[in-house]
């Protein structure tokens, strides 16, 4: 028979062994659920930055055709000390600059950055663009007139022009940097 005494130690070995069993597999669920969430933080970490995506995307494939006409203003304008007259001069914004400068405003509005970062980036460029823009219709008009104080205003317009670049060329050095990405001129 057994005592009361044997019924509580019986009863207390019990709960002993139902409460280690608890744990033990308390201890488990803890274990798998805390495994689950750093599962899922580390997946959720490791998709390419939005950002750096995007950049990449407008430096090496939208820019491409811009950077190109960039290229042909430069060395259009490279000309400009040769000109011997002024039909010459309006020509050259004629032929080359004004419908390169059209086909780069047009080929940015073609370009849809999907982050504020690189959307910023492309304004600035943007109004690079715009500024030569202004500064080469004034030039020609200044040139057809022969007004040398239009030529002279025309003429702070284009460096307006070069001013905005190169805050663009910082932001562009500035976004790289970041990734450590290397912009090449």
């Amino acid at each position: 028979m057994i005592t009361s005494t044997e019924a509580i130690q019986n009863q207390n070995k019990n709960t002993y062994y139902e409460e280690k069993f608890i744990m033990k597999n308390l201890k488990k669920i803890i274990i798998g659920m805390l495994t689950l969430v750093m599962a899922l933080g580390m997946l959720t970490g490791c998709g390419p930055d939005p950002v750096e995506t995007d950049f990449s995307k407008f430096l090496n494939e939208n820019m491409t055709d811009v950077n190109a006409n960039y290229t042909k203003i430069t060395k259009e304008c490279g000309k400009w000390e040769s000109l011997e007259n002024d039909e010459q001069l309006i020509s050259s914004i004629n032929d080359t600059l004004l419908p390169t400068v059209n086909d780069s405003l047009k080929k940015l509005e073609e370009i849809k950055p999907e982050t504020d970062e690189v959307k910023a980036l492309k304004d600035k460029y943007v109004k690079v663009i715009n500024a030569y823009k202004d500064g080469f219709e004034s030039m020609q008009k200044a040139a057809k007139a022969r007004d040398e104080a239009g030529v002279t205003a025309a003429t702070d317009k284009i460096q307006k022009g070069v001013e905005l670049l190169d805050d663009y060329n910082k932001s562009l050095e500035s976004l790289a940097k970041q990734f450590d990405m290397e912009v090449q001129y």
